[in-house]
């Protein structure tokens, strides 16, 4: 009798699991260097897929953290070519090969992709020579790529998961920069990647289940003394402007990431503007490294930080 308990409990667990879609923050920092809080880089599991969005400095020890197999990651968006969002490419694709990747490794990002990934291998060249030959012989299987440079549209499906890009406006001298649309049967989850207000993202992100989205902020005082420090409000997400995401949007849950905080502004002060700006109805948290949220009726937060 006991056996059949048992059975019934681990048939309806792997059930509601599959139904899941989980996404874990495997960094939430900035190009600014910082051991607790690595550049951009999220995962989403779901479907039985392992699908990596950006890889910033980091992604592959976070994803070691996080106690999955770098080989395992097939599919890679890029939402732009900045560093902060790429650095981790390299360890990626060269630690997943050593770690016996089995199929292709699929890498979707804006124009100049192809040749970013083309170069990274050209960077490691020598250090491919070494391990595909005696002794290590190492098969270049699990070193192929297949890059794609996209546009806005459907440009992942399989089964019940797909992933939607969509134009973001970054500013400045980025010439594409694209959020993420994941749906998996009937949940959702919007990835904004580096943007300021936009309206083709509210669009996208309408009544979606998870949000997570980028923002940045700085005293008033600075930005109209420093011209480049009003530039980077210009590229990023300020709290009104996320105020105004949320309400025009209204996802279920919001996550905020990325956070550019200057002049002295700290996480919990962003976090309460966008609070109050929203007349706290909306449910937003503060991002952090390995932070799991499972997208589910009820959407629960958690850290799988296991060396805590």
């Amino acid at each position: 009798m006991r056996f059949f308990l048992i059975l019934i409990l681990l048939t309806f667990a792997s059930i509601s699991f599959a139904d899941v879609m989980r996404v874990t923050i495997l960094g939430s920092g900035t190009p600014r260097p910082d051991i607790n809080r690595f550049s951009q880089s999220i995962l989403v599991e779901a479907g039985g897929e392992k699908l990596l969005f950006d890889t910033g400095r980091g992604s592959a020890i976070r994803l070691s953290q996080a106690n999955i197999n770098i080989g395992d990651i097939n599919e890679i968006f890029l939402t732009h070519l900045h560093s902060d969002h790429t650095l981790g490419m390299p360890d990626v694709i060269m630690t997943g090969w050593i770690y016996q990747r089995k199929k292709t490794l699929n890498i979707y990002g804006p124009e100049g992709t192809k040749a970013f990934i083309k170069d990274i291998k050209s960077a490691f060249k020598e250090d491919i020579r070494i391990r595909v030959e005696p002794p290590e012989n190492h098969s270049e299987e699990g070193l192929k790529t297949k890059s794609f440079e996209i546009q806005q549209g459907l440009i992942f499906e399989k089964d019940q998961l797909s992933v939607t890009a969509f134009d973001v406006d970054h500013g400045g001298g980025v010439k594409h920069a694209f959020g993420y649309k994941i749906i998996y049967k009937n949940r959702s989850v919007v990835i904004s990647g580096d943007t300021n207000y936009s309206s083709n993202l509210v669009s996208y992100a309408k009544n979606s289940d998870l949000l997570i989205h980028e923002i940045a902020d700085a005293p008033l005082s600075i930005i109209n003394k420093y011209p480049k420090v009003e530039g980077l409000m210009n590229y990023h997400t300020t709290p009104e402007e996320m105020a105004r995401v949320i309400n025009e949007a209204k996802p279920r849950y919001t996550v905020l990431t990325h956070m550019l905080l200057l002049g002295g502004i700290s996480e919990t002060d962003v976090l309460n503007k966008v609070k109050t700006l929203t007349n706290n109805k909306a449910e937003v948290e503060l991002a952090y490294d390995l932070m799991a949220i499972d997208v589910k009726d009820d959407i629960r937060t958690y850290s799988i930080d296991y060396e805590k």
